[in-house]
């Protein structure tokens, strides 16, 4: 082979590995569906910072993170360090063998035992009973007549609680059932319609159970 063939050879070859690399990086993503079907959609990978199926993400009414869902306490204010490591990703109770699947909604919940606060962190971390502290919502006007949310943990209603506050005052509380797996809890609020509200997650307790799970508050 002369060397200007070899020379071409290698052009050529420059030029298809290139052309492959421009492909991959600017081509269609492909999306595999169940039934069989592929869907190209044209996108830059780098031009992807993530991916993400949640139907929806709410910072909702007051700019209050009623849900957890943004990964991050927007709206609430911390005393202490109990909510330090918080909102908790996953069912990290199931992660550390608990046998009290947590049953949160999304992927974020209170979890006043737990230590993860990401996806990538390491299922099944703690931070144990020892940290107390609250957690304060942004005042907000109730509108309607309920407020329900998901509660767990801790039983003590003397140390671990979630309240209502009414112009500062505590109007109704609720404690856990000591379990770590969350059940739904509706209060009647409409005889404070109008009225402005603060909601209060409290850990006063560094002892047995001395941790408040919370989550999925709803104003309906």
């Amino acid at each position: 082979m002369t060397k200007k063939i070899k020379l071409l050879c290698i052009v050529l070859l420059s030029v298809t590995i290139s052309f492959v690399a421009f492909t991959y990086s600017f081509g269609d993503m492909k999306v595999f569906l169940k039934d069989g079907r592929i869907v190209n959609v044209p996108l830059n990978k780098n031009d992807i910072l993530s991916i993400s199926f949640e139907e929806e993400v709410p910072q909702s009414k007051g700019g209050i993170n009623w849900n957890f869902e943004l990964g991050n306490l927007v709206g609430w204010k911390t005393a202490g360090n109990a909510f330090n490591t918080q909102p908790t990703f996953g069912d990290n109770p199931t992660a550390r063998h608990r046998g009290q699947p947590s049953h949160h909604e999304g992927n974020y919940w209170i979890g006043g035992y737990e230590n993860r606060t990401a996806e990538f962190d390491p299922p099944g971390r703690v931070q144990g009973d020892g940290p107390q502290g609250n957690l304060t919502s942004e005042p907000f006007t109730i509108t309607g007549s309920i407020i329900s949310f998901l509660i767990g943990g801790g039983c003590d209603i003397g140390t671990e609680r979630v309240e209502l506050l009414i112009d500062g005052q505590v109007v109704l509380q609720a404690t856990g059932k000591c379990t770590e797996t969350m059940e739904l809890l509706r209060w009647n609020v409409s005889p404070y319609t109008g009225k402005t509200a603060q909601i209060r997650v409290i850990d006063a307790s560094s002892g047995g159970w001395g941790h408040i799970n919370f989550d999925d508050l709803k104003l309906e």
